[in-house]
């Protein structure tokens, strides 16, 4: 990035306004967030005519975002496989990130019924709780509508609730901070 061009100033704002954004995106996702973070920046820059205006800028970043850590993730995948191999035995699996990150035994026992869930499901309540997006920008990010997204919030939130009651969780309520609304978020 040599000399002082548009291109630069609309890269080094999208940095200061979105990066703190981006790097808590995947530091409870991940124990890489720096590398996560900078691949994330990396694809901005080489893409910065790309990235759209305003508001939906974070939401184009969560996207890249999501993509940057399903490629980390194969990477460490075949990385762990490989050690293994070369080691010749199994190693006990690291814990996850968001298990580090909270350590109250209410909260290990809503990671475990978590983790139960789908994919899908988990990253879509994530999205809603951990990021606070809002429904219509988790729609653009699974190419759904806000409505599409409200039901399979309240879905998700549901079958979250049914995991944790079959954990034997005491305190399972129906309404949960992903299916209430904010003010303004939808």
């Amino acid at each position: 990035m040599a000399g002082n061009g548009p291109a630069e100033q609309r890269f080094r704002a999208l940095w200061d306004v979105y990066g703190v954004h981006v790097y808590a995106y995947f530091k409870r996702r991940t124990d890489d967030p720096g590398d996560c973070t900078a691949d994330t920046f990396l694809v901005a820059w080489r893409r910065i005519d790309d990235v759209p205006d305003g508001d939906r800028a974070l939401a184009w970043l969560y996207g890249v975002s999501r993509r940057v850590l399903a490629n980390h993730r194969r990477g460490a995948g075949r990385f762990h496989r490989l050690r293994v191999k070369l080691a010749g035995t199994a190693e006990t699996p690291q814990p996850d990130p968001a298990t580090v990150v909270v350590r109250r035994s209410e909260d290990d026992e809503l990671l475990r019924a978590l983790r139960r869930l789908s994919a899908a499901d988990q990253e879509l309540l994530r999205l809603a709780t951990w990021e606070e997006l809002p429904h219509a920008v988790i729609g653009e990010q699974l190419g759904c509508t806000a409505h599409a997204v409200d039901q399979r919030l309240y879905r998700a939130t549901r079958r979250l609730a049914r995991e944790l009651a079959r954990g034997g969780h005491k305190h399972v309520g129906t309404a949960t901070p992903a299916t209430e609304p904010r003010g303004g978020t939808r």
